[in-house]
């Protein structure tokens, strides 16, 4: 009886030695499976596949970010500025979503005499038969902010899962210190602002 009572016990125990080995085992595949996805999205988000030796930017939130909830905001930026190519991603989180009649604006930033990402490339070169804006007053005050040049706005690409802008210039954008996102409250409609608006990610260009 005592011999069938202990073995009875012991057979017990290697049942739950048994069952939890399974659920270790269980355990370490999902996490593989879910880690082996968690790569393939993160590869196939920072892999540009349309430029091509193009430099990759490191894009990062700043504090507005968060005055939309937007501050864990992800992104990916290539650039060819002999080519005049911009690719840009934008991932939300999870749980995030733009604002109301909001829209994402991509641009290219020159830092001004002030400051900003890198060297302004502000100068009189250019002036040979005349100040900018016919202004010499206005024309040094617009030299000291930043100048930003559009490439357009980001619009959802079901296939990378990201807000996805290309931009084919025609020349070099070679000038410019930064890459930056704005996030547009007007929405881009009807009589917009063609100024940016709230920026949300920038990076610099190396």
């Amino acid at each position: 009886m005592y011999y069938s009572t202990k073995r009875g016990y012991l057979n017990i125990i290697l049942l739950i030695i048994i069952l939890l080995a399974l659920l270790v085992l269980v355990a370490w595949l999902a996490y593989q499976a879910g880690s082996n996805a968690a790569e393939g999205r993160i590869a196939n988000f920072e892999q540009a596949n349309v430029i091509v030796d193009g430099s990759d930017i490191a894009l990062t939130t700043i504090s507005l970010a968060q005055n939309a909830n937007l501050q864990k905001t992800s992104a990916a930026a290539q650039i060819s500025s002999e080519q005049g190519k911009v690719e840009i991603d934008v991932r939300l989180d999870e749980v995030a979503v733009l604002p109301e009649n909001s829209v994402l604006a991509g641009w290219l930033v020159d830092a001004g005499k002030l400051g900003g990402l890198g060297e302004t490339s502000e100068s009189d070169l250019d002036q040979q038969y005349g100040t900018p804006f016919a202004n010499i007053d206005f024309s040094s005050r617009v030299g000291e902010a930043p100048y930003a040049l559009s490439l357009g706005g980001l619009a959802w690409n079901s296939e990378r899962k990201s807000y996805y802008l290309f931009f084919n210039g025609i020349d070099p954008i070679i000038p410019y210190d930064a890459i930056m996102i704005t996030l547009e409250s007007d929405g881009n409609q009807a009589n917009f602002d063609p100024r940016p608006g709230t920026p949300i990610l920038i990076g610099a260009i190396q």
